[in-house]
């Protein structure tokens, strides 16, 4: 035995079978791990169906367009859950594609491929095939027009301007074919109910001759689009007021003004205020000669602006001597014909009773500025009581209605521009229970 135990064979007989033991069991166990792996992976291995997911295209874009491309597919991921979570909720790094680098323009049916999904992952796409059309790119320079709309929704007496707007050409990019379908590019601003200036962008569309909104790229998509908003005006006659008295030994003759009506603006309802601008007044104690004045113009309280910011009034006075005046005057004086304004002289209605009533809604506060024109001698003994304006209503019916004016005045004198007719709302008993 101790010779056996000596012998060199022997050692190296008993090393190999104890090796050849290790690798056995060793083996053993790996395959064993390895059949484990298998059925704990087909145990685990599912299905997830991502709904709606974007195709990327590729392609040279810059010679050509690609239309009819669906919006998206649907992909089912098959594999592990823990694979199929880190595509979809880790790496997000997988695309849906379609390949067209290498095609022509035309009609194509391309096959939908997915990419970047991780080892392990199989996908099914639905649908698989798509079918799309490549077009030549062209790009043409067009001019811009920007409409208004609602301009009927404008509030009462306000009007809409000139439209500025910047730029007036556009680059238009897309199919050729579209292209030469496209007949105007336009912006519309809506002016419904403004008041107030508009400063706004428009986005510009692409149409054709039925109107049809074509699918085309416009640079710049926008244009800055400007819009005055009128305001209601009105042109009223300026009427010089006078305040004190001319000194002793002066008459006056006239005042006139220089422009002789002036536009006011503002809303409707401040307009319908004036038929005449009273706001001018002329001290006549400061009056000693002929006089010509340059007076500012006020802006009245409800009115935005008027159009002039000052006007001249020429004041005619006549020197007679004091205390003898009357005797002084000759005949020639007396026959001679001049005017002379009454302001606020009212207007009379005839016609009403407890069953009809009536008011004048034109000319506001139902006073009116009468010019009278005769003999000099005449004018000076005339008094605003010797006017007076009849509106008779007694024929009329309920609603509102334009009256004539039937001027009361002596007959040696005569109206000289005077308003001849009156606005009237006529409101019956039964219509105002």
């Amino acid at each position: 035995m101790d010779k056996l135990l000596s012998s060199s064979w022997f050692v190296k007989i008993i090393a190999f079978l104890l090796a050849l033991m290790m690798y056995t069991i060793v083996t053993m166990e790996t395959q064993e791990e390895a059949a484990n792996r298998s059925i704990f992976s087909k145990m685990y291995t599912e299905s997830e169906t991502i709904q709606d997911v974007q195709i990327r295209p590729y392609f040279d874009d810059d010679k050509y367009v690609l239309t009819d491309l669906p919006p998206s597919v649907d992909l089912t991921l098959t594999g592990s859950s823990r694979l199929i979570t880190k595509a979809t909720k880790v790496d997000k790094e997988f695309e849906v594609y379609i390949d067209l680098t290498n095609m022509k323009p035309g009609n194509k049916r391309v096959k939908v491929q997915v990419q970047g999904l991780p080892d392990g992952v199989k996908a099914k796409i639905n649908p698989d095939y798509v079918d799309v059309i490549l077009h030549n790119k062209v790009t043409k320079q067009m001019n811009v027009n920007v409409d208004l709309k609602n301009t009927r929704k404008l509030p009462d007496g306000y009007t809409a301007g000139d439209i500025e707007f910047s730029p007036k050409t556009v680059n238009v990019t897309g199919p050729e074919g579209m292209i030469n379908q496209i007949s105007f590019i336009t912006g519309f601003v809506d002016v419904g109910e403004a008041d107030e200036p508009i400063q706004t962008k428009v986005p510009l569309r692409a149409y054709n001759q039925q109107g049809d909104i074509i699918d085309v790229q416009i640079n710049p998509g926008v244009v800055d689009v400007s819009v005055p908003i009128k305001k209601p005006k009105k042109t009223v006659p300026i009427s010089i007021g006078t305040k004190g008295d001319l000194e002793e030994g002066l008459t006056l003759q006239s005042i006139t003004s220089d422009p002789s009506e002036i536009t006011l603006t503002g809303t409707t309802s401040s307009l319908d205020k004036f038929d005449s601008f009273k706001e001018i007044s002329i001290d006549l104690s400061k009056i000693k000669k002929d006089t010509t004045l340059t007076v500012d113009v006020p802006v009245p309280d409800g009115i935005d602006s008027v159009s002039v910011k000052e006007v001249t009034v020429n004041v005619n006075v006549e020197k007679t001597d004091v205390g003898t005046e009357t005797e002084a005057e000759t005949e020639a004086d007396q026959e001679q014909e001049t005017t002379r304004t009454f302001n606020d002289v009212p207007l009379t209605l005839l016609g009403v009773n407890n069953e009809k009533q009536a008011t004048i809604l034109d000319p506001a506060d139902g006073v009116v500025d009468v010019t009278v024109k005769g003999k000099k001698s005449v004018l000076d003994s005339l008094k605003k009581s010797d006017l007076q304006g009849i509106v008779d209503v007694s024929t009329l019916e309920q609603g509102t209605h334009e009256v004539k004016i039937d001027w009361k005045n002596p007959g040696d004198v005569e109206l000289a521009g005077t308003v001849q007719e009156a606005s009237v709302e006529i409101q019956t008993e039964t219509s105002s229970q």
